[in-house]
């Protein structure tokens, strides 16, 4: 006798149409990334989920991000592109938070059906200069660390993930090696050794803040600098041999 159970009908997943329309608008618009490439970006997705991205974008010219190359990664949900897309960056910037979502298309931009992962990547190049003004996903670095943090995303590319989704970044790091100029140094030298050479200032001026603000005050002056301390204390040092060396001279004397 037939079960109960087998006479009922067999649950299917329902359909989605959106998800296949996502799958199908993403893969046009990486089609069209690959014949158009960009100098701007580089956008790839993985095999094993095309709805999985990674990108890489360069800092914008005239800021302090130029010469950057900044990773991330892209989530395309199922109902794109009437959703955007999920947007994080992996390198260290000085502008956004890495490995957390950037909210811009519900504080900065708006997100239509029209727009692309092309709109979204160039939308992030052009905000990446811009005041924060406390958004969620957002930092705010000194303008004097970023292009550090800029020419430290040249040296190598973030690890990130599995073996595949490495491989993507790998690929994607050398191509914005090619298309991204050098970080720019205002000062015509190594950034490496103006940072450094920063930084050693720095310490130099608290060194110096700490001396005078424990020097002595003099009777007719307001404060002694450090140069005058240390010609006062050497006046003094001489004073004090010059009376031992008289002391010493009478007591010869006077033994005789």
């Amino acid at each position: 006798m037939e079960s109960y159970r087998s006479m009922l009908p067999m649950k299917h997943k329902p359909y989605n149409p959106w998800k296949s329309m996502a799958a199908r608008s993403i893969q046009q618009e990486l089609e069209k990334m690959q014949s158009n490439p960009s100098d701007d970006f580089k956008c790839l997705a993985l095999e094993s989920n095309p709805r999985d991205l990674q990108f890489a974008i360069r800092g914008p010219n005239g800021t302090e991000f130029e010469g950057g190359i900044y990773h991330g990664r892209i989530k395309i949900p199922e109902e794109y592109p009437l959703k955007p897309p999920i947007i994080t960056l992996l390198t260290e910037n000085g502008r956004f938070k890495t490995q957390t979502e950037i909210d811009y298309f519900g504080y900065f931009s708006k997100w239509g059906p029209s727009k692309t992962v092309r709109d979204a990547l160039l939308e992030l190049i052009e905000l990446l200069p811009t005041y924060p003004d406390g958004a969620l996903g957002s930092v705010e670095y000194d303008k004097e660390e970023r292009p550090v943090l800029a020419f430290k995303s040249r040296l190598a590319a973030p690890i990130y993930g599995t073996d595949e989704r490495q491989k993507l970044i790998n690929e994607i790091h050398e191509y914005m090696l090619s298309k991204t100029t050098p970080v720019p140094s205002n000062s015509g030298g190594d950034i490496r050794l103006r940072s450094q050479n920063d930084r050693d200032k720095r310490k130099r001026g608290k060194h110096i803040q700490f001396l005078i603000g424990n020097t002595i005050n003099a009777n007719n002056s307001k404060q002694v600098g450090i140069f005058d301390f240390e010609n006062k204390f050497s006046k003094k040092a001489k004073q004090v041999v010059s009376s031992k060396e008289t002391s010493s001279t009478s007591r010869g004397d006077s033994q005789e």
